[in-house]
C-alpha cells in the first residue's frame, strides 16, 4: 500500500532519540514489533494489517471564534490492499492475552509519539480506553503508559483517558479511573447519553469531564423533546464543573446546541474546517506582514 511505503528522511517534528526510545520500550516490553515512517508519521505492521494513529481537533468556540484546545487519538486499521477496517475489529480476532496487550502497548507507543511528533507537545492529547472491546485487558497497560510519557518527557496531565463503560465494565472501569488518576491524567466518560445508567456512573466516578453520545446529540437535533431534556441537564452538569465534549458536528445547528449546553470541547467535520480556514487566514497575514 503506497501509504505504507518507508520513507529514508524521519518525518518533521520527530527525531532519531523518540524513535529509538520507543523501540526500545516495547522490545523491554516484549513487544516484537519494528515502528517505521513516512514522510507523515510512525506507523506499524501487526499481524499484516497496517495500523497507525490519527487525530481529531477539539476547540471551545466563542464568539464565532474557535480555540484549538486539545486532539483526540484514533486508532487507523488498513489490510494490505488498502480496505480500511473499523477500528474495534483486530480486538474481534479473539486474541490470546499476551497478543492482546502487546496489541494495545503498540497502538498506545503509535498516538503519543505520533500526537508529539505531528502535534507537538504543547496541546492536551485524549485517548479513548474501550474495556468492552479490550478483552478487559485495559488495566494491564496502565503502568506502561507511564513508562512511556515518561520515557517521552510528557506530562501525564497532558494525556486524558476517557473511559467507555457498561454494565459489565462498571466495576474495571472504576479500577481504572483511580490507577489513572494515580498517575496524574485526567479522566472522562464516553458515550454519555447511551446508557440508562449514565447519571448514577456520572457520580459514582466523579470523572473531570464527559462527552456527549453522538446519537444522543443527533436525537436532539432532530426531537425537540430530546433537546429540551438535553438543555436542562448539560448546563447544570457544566456548572458543577464537568467539562462537556460533543463530537461529530456537522451542521450549524448541531454547533449552536452545543454551545447553549456550554461545551468545553468541540469536534466533527464542520470545527476541522473552521480551523483550516482560521489556519490559512492567519498564515496570509503573517505573510503580509512580512513583505
Amino acid at each position: 500500500m503506497k501509504r505504507f511505503k518507508p520513507a529514508k528522511a524521519l518525518p518533521a517534528g520527530f527525531t532519531p532519540a523518540m524513535l529509538a526510545a520507543c523501540q526500545q520500550l516495547l522490545q523491554q516490553e516484549g513487544v516484537q514489533v519494528k515502528l517505521q515512517w513516512n514522510e507523515q508519521e510512525i506507523f506499524a505492521s501487526f499481524d499484516g494489517w497496517w495500523l497507525c494513529s490519527s487525530f481529531i481537533p477539539q476547540a471551545r468556540v466563542r464568539d464565532g471564534r474557535c480555540q484549538l484546545q486539545q486532539y483526540a487519538a484514533r486508532l487507523r486499521i488498513f489490510g494490505q490492499f488498502g480496505q480500511a477496517l473499523p477500528a474495534n475489529w483486530l480486538f474481534a480476532m479473539n486474541y490470546g492475552e499476551t497478543k492482546a496487550v502487546a496489541l494495545l502497548k503498540l497502538i498506545r507507543v503509535l498516538h503519543v509519539l505520533n500526537h508529539l511528533g505531528r502535534n507537538g507537545r504543547h496541546l492536551p492529547l485524549r485517548i479513548d480506553v474501550d474495556p468492552r472491546i479490550c478483552h478487559a485487558y485495559s488495566d494491564r497497560i496502565v503502568d506502561f503508559t507511564a513508562r512511556l510519557l515518561e520515557t517521552l518527557e510528557f506530562p501525564a496531565s497532558q494525556a486524558q483517558m476517557l473511559l467507555f463503560l457498561d454494565e459489565r465494565t462498571n466495576e474495571l472501569g472504576l479500577s481504572l479511573l483511580r490507577r489513572y488518576r494515580q498517575h496524574g491524567h485526567r479522566l472522562g466518560l464516553g458515550d454519555f447519553g447511551a446508557g440508562g445508567l449514565d447519571l448514577l456512573r456520572l457520580w459514582r466516578l466523579e470523572p473531570d469531564g464527559l462527552a456527549l453520545a453522538p446519537r444522543f446529540m443527533s436525537r436532539a437535533v432532530m426531537y425537540p423533546r430530546v433537546r429540551d431534556q438535553l438543555l436542562q441537564l448539560a448546563p447544570q452538569l457544566v456548572e458543577q464543573g464537568f467539562a462537556l465534549a460533543v463530537e461529530d458536528i456537522v451542521c450549524q445547528n448541531m454547533l449552536g446546541l452545543a454551545q447553549r449546553m456550554g461545551a468545553e470541547h468541540c469536534s466533527g467535520p464542520l470545527l476541522s474546517e473552521r480551523l483550516k480556514r482560521q489556519r490559512a487566514a492567519r498564515e496570509v497575514d503573517l505573510s503580509n506582514i512580512a513583505c
